[in-house]
């Protein structure tokens, strides 16, 4: 049975969270978490496992045998690429040159816990033993990202087709001295042979093939997506807990998340989306979760939800199918021998391809962003309900919390939701079909996995932004909705107990009666007295008695919690504390 998107999440968060002080890599262990607190905590430290050390010395045995016998290897002692042609028996000297001409980049650059991700996987990869590296290769990458020593590398110029050259590039050339390198130690740049000096290290001396088995590789796609991936599973999470606020500020129903529903279109991704609405929403008593067919019908009342309430497991399961499917693609990505050629000792055979090739994580990172716009069109179309007074089934205008007259909510939000939106629909457009030739026309198709990752990157960015306004709105919300409940209810009981003026407030909103101010206050006592032949008494206390229910919603002592799904309060109770502070 496939893991739930609900799971790899919460594990994912676990294992970030509890991540161990060391980190041993052997090539098969690594982990899109483990990805992400390493790039991002400087106390784990990495090293390499000594399991890995006599497949890393055979393998290069093996290399150097083949060249004393005066095989011709690609990329050891031809050119590169398009220049393969070219044969030289300088081999040392090949491997610097492939890396000096690698560092043509310019503009902004990475932030280092990319920078660190990247040198992370391409460790882990390298350890593999199928590179024609020596363990020390593998060892002074993790002496860099150990002593905090992180290469600065341009933010653009990787096309991700013979892997990312460029970026790769930069780190090599901190790893070699190069006297143009730079770098950040301890926060503080520097010059990388600076940074070198000041940790005690040693800069590395590139033997045949490692300065190609450090470059001609995806690591940096990888490290991207990983950061990606991590935060675009919590979004997807987040999404469901707004979906199932909106629920309860809508008054909507659970029998849109049935299991017979699930039963008859028996998709992975909308069974699991459903299933997590209903837990969250279970024992709500702003929900209905009573089937629409035994209840009375009431002229001019919706028989059903609008679609962003109704079918948003449809809607929102194909994404949670897709994350599902990235973050399998990625944690391959992540464990894999992928530079060219690939080395073999252990069969005796060197062969050349295109594991570099990144259109697998191309089309996952384009497929998760269009993902990603699927939940920002949720949010947007939700958001849009909540606000809008003909939509929200009587809610205020906005969702404001007070005078009308004065309090205009959440409009500067809402106009904010469309901005965002838009936004997102530019970006979701797929890079992986926006390829040009390149180098010669030797890399005549390329994946541009690493761009694609980065555009993702901002959709998550905004996506964050489109949530916390929809967290906001929805925490709101149920205390309008319950505040309304009680509010209706005090207005319902004064007029059973005062049949002559059963239409007092009729022409009268709820909300006009709980937020006017002192002055309105005096005139709508004044006003309704007067249906009541002066019982002005009456009205006044019930005024200010719908006028202590809002204060008390508003100080949390109407417990607004305990109307909730018990799978939403602790993040209603989380933004009321923080609302507080």
């Amino acid at each position: 049975m496939a893991t739930s998107q609900l799971k790899i999440t919460l594990d994912y968060i676990k294992q970030r969270k509890k991540a161990s002080s060391t980190l041993e890599l052997n090539g098969t262990n690594l982990k899109i978490p483990y990805v992400v607190a390493c790039s991002q905590q400087r106390n784990i430290k990495v090293s390499l496992s000594a399991s890995t050390e006599k497949d890393l010395t055979d393998n290069v045995a093996f290399l150097e045998d083949e060249l004393r016998k005066g095989k011709i290897i690609y990329g050891v002692n031809t050119g590169f690429g398009a220049s393969a042609n070219v044969r030289t028996w300088k081999l040392e000297n090949l491997q610097h040159s492939l890396i000096r001409v690698l560092t043509a980049g310019m503009g902004k650059e990475f932030s280092p816990d990319k920078v660190r991700a990247a040198m992370l996987i391409r460790a882990n990869c390298l350890a593999k033993a199928y590179s024609g590296v020596r363990p020390v290769v593998i060892k002074s990458l993790l002496n860099m990202i150990n002593c905090d020593i992180t290469p600065t590398v341009p933010l653009r110029g990787s096309i991700s087709s013979s892997g990312d050259l460029m970026p790769l590039g930069y780190i090599a050339a901190a790893l070699i001295g190069f006297e143009s390198s730079q770098a950040t130690k301890n926060g503080k740049r520097t010059s990388s042979r600076e940074a070198f000096e000041e940790a005690g290290l040693d800069h590395l001396v590139l033997r045949p093939k490692e300065g190609l088995a450090l470059t001609n590789a995806t690591s940096f796609s990888a490290g991207h997506a990983s950061h990606v991936l991590y935060d675009a599973n919590i979004l997807m999470l987040l999404t469901q807990i707004c979906t199932a606020l909106s629920v309860e500020v809508l008054k909507g129903s659970m029998e849109s998340f049935h299991p017979l529903l699930n039963q008859c279109l028996p998709h992975k991704g909308p069974t699991e989306v459903a299933e997590n609405l209903m837990f969250l929403l279970d024992g709500s008593k702003l929900a209905t979760d009573t089937l629409s067919m035994h209840l009375p019908d009431e002229y001019g009342k919706l028989q059903q939800d609008r679609y962003s309430l109704r079918t948003s497991p449809q809607w929102l399961g194909p994404v949670v199918e897709t994350l599902n499917e990235s973050c399998r693609r990625i944690t391959i990505e992540l464990n894999s021998a992928n530079d060219n050629p690939i080395i073999d000792h252990r069969k005796k055979m060197i062969v050349n391809g295109g594991n570099f090739q990144g259109e697998t994580m191309s089309v996952a990172m384009d497929q998760t962003r269009q993902g990603l716009g699927i939940c920002g069109k949720l949010l947007f179309a939700q958001f849009s309900e909540i606000v809008n007074s003909s939509l929200n089934f009587g809610l205020t205008p906005n969702l404001c919390g007070s005078d009308v007259n004065l309090d205009f909510g959440f409009k500067g939000c809402d106009i904010a939701m469309a901005s965002y939106m838009a936004e997102l629909d530019h970006y979701v457009n797929p890079m992986s079909n926006h390829i040009l030739s390149a180098e010669m026309h030797n890399q005549s198709i390329n994946s541009m996995a690493l761009v694609s990752s980065r555009l993702t990157a901002e959709v998550i960015e905004i996506l964050q932004m489109m949530v916390t306004n929809s967290i906001l709105l929805t925490v709101q919300g149920v205390d309008m909705r319950y505040l309304r409940s009680l509010v209706i209810n005090e207005m319902e009981m004064f007029t059973k107990e005062n049949p002559e003026i059963e239409d007092i407030f009729n022409d009268v909103e709820w909300y006009d009666l709980v937020f006017a101010d002192e002055d309105t206050m005096k005139e709508r006592i004044k006003g309704l007295a007067c249906r009541m032949e002066g019982e002005h008494t009456k009205v006044q206390d019930l005024l200010f008695r719908l006028k202590k229910m809002y204060q008390a919603v508003c100080d949390g002592s109407a417990e607004t919690c305990k109307m909730l799904g018990k799978g939403v309060i602790l993040y209603y109770i989380t933004i009321y504390a923080h609302d507080q502070c």
